[in-house]
């Protein structure tokens, strides 16, 4: 069984700390104050199926196991890139409950930032997701492009994708 070792958890806490030093207000040193996140919890059904699916839609590694409950994944080509990775972990947890009981604005959904929104949210589709929302461009000066997905659990994931409201960008050529 591969577990989180202390490690993993050290390595998220250091780069948090690194990460709030480098850019904390001085009048709030040490007054308690929150430093970034650590990871995002998602409902899994099935926990194996869950980890595989996120793997296959995002190019994760697992790196790392809590009991039997839970997986957690990073973005990485390999484990140890994964590892390396300081960006907020992915844990798949069979404890918690899905959102799939609300509407596509209703309540929690998960928001990643991706690139080649509309190449990911294929890839979920043919992994077994249901599309909530085609990829699309709001009106926004932030030029972002934003799809949904519920993934094998039923949670809505939200994909966005900032700087690419081009047409030529949004959308997958034929053959591609």
């Amino acid at each position: 069984m591969f577990t989180v070792s202390e490690d993993v958890f050290r390595g998220i806490f250091m780069s948090l700390e690194q990460n709030r030093s480098a850019h904390e207000h001085p009048a709030v040193a040490d007054e308690g104050i929150m430093i970034g996140i650590g990871y995002v919890r998602i409902p899994a059904q099935d926990l194996e199926e869950a980890a595989n699916f996120y793997k296959a839609i995002f190019g994760m590694q697992q790196i790392g196991r809590i009991l039997d409950h839970a997986i957690m994944l990073n973005v990485g080509a390999t484990v140890e890139e994964a590892l390396a990775n300081k960006n907020p972990r992915i844990i798949v947890d069979t404890r918690m409950n899905s959102n799939r009981d609300y509407g596509p604005n209703g309540n929690n959904c998960w928001v990643f930032v991706t690139k080649g929104v509309e190449h990911i949210i294929r890839r979920a589709e043919k992994n077994g997701a249901k599309i909530v929302m085609e990829p699309y461009p709001p009106p926004s000066k932030l030029g972002m492009v934003v799809g949904k997905f519920r993934d094998l659990s039923g949670n809505q994931i939200e994909l966005l994708e900032i700087g690419t409201d081009k047409e030529e960008k949004l959308h997958l050529k034929e053959g591609q």
